[in-house]
């Protein structure tokens, strides 16, 4: 039997030997893959050695770590230096040549002189006794991003966006040191070990290069066009037309990797952007994750240190509030109770205990306020453009979002406040907002218990755009609001954050959405409920989502 490693999943599959030099599909991941061609004389050569076995006079084998397609590593004691080291054993059939097996040490001792905090330290190479070449290395305590991104697929849930730019952030780091001298061409999770204290160390930099160019029987590509430096499902487009490599050939792999902490999904899979799986990656980190995977490299990310910084930037932005400068905006007209409700407020129970993100329900209490009957219209955001010069909402020139009394859309979290402040008003608590839509009688809709229907709200793409106000007089609160299910999402001024009975929502660096409300024209019937919530990022701008304003009673 021979035993392959597949390069996209990391699972290893036993074969038999007639097989060998044959393509066939990974059992795990559908991914191709590739039987190697092992000769009868590298089998008699299995590269096993037994615990406590001495090689080359310096080394006691303690245990076999793991398998690959280019050898075998074990733990062992380096004597010499009295500490645990990890040996890796290159596989005879790998480097058939002399001259294979000098360019092997050359690539080798250049990664020896690479040493940084995130780059594995490459100790020694050698061969044993009986011609086998090895390497000995720094042995890590910990498990390979691929492992990490196998057991989050596992259980369906995503990598935190935090570890992510972490973990991506350091393997920058090493190409940006390293890109100095060496291109490591096989950027994959398998070379990415993750250790405690969520340190990262990037393995085996030039050994992609040393391994192709060592084997005399692959040293023309195009002999075999399908033949590339690295692993195919990794690979660059450049890689997969044998065009010229650099640096940035390393930054779009490290953009393939990036997308896969994001989405979970390994190169080979269906394709799927960032957006259509998570709604907690901000848009400018994928502004800088499409940049990376740009076709032409003059289009991508230039260096390591270009990448790595626009990207920490992005998390800081997004994920790390300031706290809000004071407004300079024009003031408006005087606060006026025109069109608004007044609710009395007192006690209510707030909450859904069979959602997770709406959990737990629990009584609270709310002052009395006025909330808008409407959402904020396009007629009532213009006569506001008008006056402060405030930029323009997106998709306001479409006809299908700028009729004049269509909830405005388009509009970010700071647009919608400032446009607040400039009526002297304000955005609603999430309290506040449930409180209007629910009562004191607990009703699960803003209209009461009764199934949603298009006569009482605007949903489930029934016009796919936003309907005009008072379109839906019967989909009403018993105080006469309008349009709290269906329509537009509402934004809130709370974050997104979980609920704390009794604790105000205020700033945290790991809670940078902010609560949307209501659900939309766009919306199933789950969104519509009372208690339904959820986040997005302030600076989102959706035709799905508008706002409406409260005033505190005096």
């Amino acid at each position: 039997m021979i035993q392959v490693t597949c390069s996209n999943c990391g699972i290893q599959i036993q074969v038999p030997e007639t097989v060998q030099g044959r393509q066939g599909l990974c059992f795990g991941c559908g991914a191709q893959l590739r039987v190697p061609a092992v000769s009868s004389q590298d089998n008699h050569q299995l590269l096993t050695f037994s615990q406590g076995e001495g090689v080359a006079d310096r080394y006691v084998i303690e245990e076999e770590l793991g398998r690959g397609g280019m050898g075998v590593v074990y733990r062992a004691q380096d004597n010499l230096v009295n500490e645990t080291v990890a040996l890796k054993f290159m596989k005879p059939h790998m480097l058939k040549t002399q001259r294979g097996q000098r360019l092997f040490i050359r690539e080798a001792q250049i990664a020896r002189r690479l040493r940084h905090e995130n780059i594995v330290a490459v100790h020694d190479v050698g061969f044993t006794v009986e011609g086998i070449l090895y390497l000995s290395m720094e042995f890590l305590k910990g498990h390979s991003l691929r492992a990490l991104l196998r057991k989050h697929r596992q259980h369906r849930r995503h990598v935190d966006v935090r570890l992510t730019i972490r973990v991506i952030a350091q393997v920058l780091s090493a190409l940006e040191y390293a890109h100095r001298t060496v291109v490591h061409r096989d950027m994959k999770p398998e070379n990415v070990m993750l250790l405690p204290g969520e340190h990262v160390k990037v393995l085996d930099f030039g050994l992609a290069k040393a391994m192709d160019e060592a084997n005399p029987d692959l040293e023309a590509h195009t002999k075999d066009p399908n033949r590339i430096v690295g692993t195919l499902a990794y690979s660059a487009p450049e890689q997969r037309l044998h065009r010229e490599i650099d640096l940035r050939t390393d930054l779009y792999t490290v953009g393939l990797l990036l997308h896969e902490m994001f989405t979970l999904r390994t190169p080979m899979d269906e394709p799927v952007e960032v957006v259509d799986v998570r709604d907690d990656v901000a848009p400018s980190l994928v502004a800088i994750l499409d940049k990376a995977l740009r076709e032409d490299k003059d289009d991508r990310w230039q260096t390591a240190l270009e990448f790595r910084n626009s990207l920490l930037q992005a998390y800081e932005k997004s994920y790390r509030p300031k706290a809000a400068a004071p407004k300079t905006a024009e003031a408006g007209p005087a606060a006026s109770t025109e069109n608004m409700v007044f609710l009395e407020g007192g006690s209510f129970l707030m909450g859904n205990p069979e959602y997770p993100e709406e959990a737990p329900e629990f009584e609270t209490e709310v002052a009395p306020f006025y909330m808008d009957i409407h959402p904020v219209t396009v007629q009532q955001y213009d006569d506001f453009l008008k006056a402060t010069g405030h930029r323009e909402p997106k998709f306001w020139l479409n006809g299908e979002f700028n009729g004049l009394s269509q909830p405005v859309v388009g509009v970010s979290w700071e647009d919608a406040r400032t446009y607040a402040d400039w009526a002297g008003k304000q955005l609603p608590t999430e309290t506040q907002w449930e409180f209007a839509a629910r009562g004191k009688e607990n009703r699960k809709y803003p209209w009461g218990n009764l199934k949603p229907d298009p006569t009482r709200c605007n949903y489930g793409d029934h016009l796919n755009m936003p309907s005009i106000i008072g379109m839906h007089e019967s989909g009403a609160t018993p105080d006469g609001i309008q349009d709290l299910a269906g329509n537009v999402y509402e934004w809130t001024i709370d974050l997104y954050v979980p609920y704390d009975p009794g604790k105000r929502r205020t700033a945290r660096p790991d809670a940078p959405r902010r609560a949307v409300r209501g659900g939309s024209w766009h919306s199933n019937e789950d969104e519509l409920r009372c208690t339904w919530r959820k986040g997005l990022f302030p600076e989102a701008q959706l035709t799905t989502v508008g706002f409406r304003c409260v005033l505190l009673a005096r």
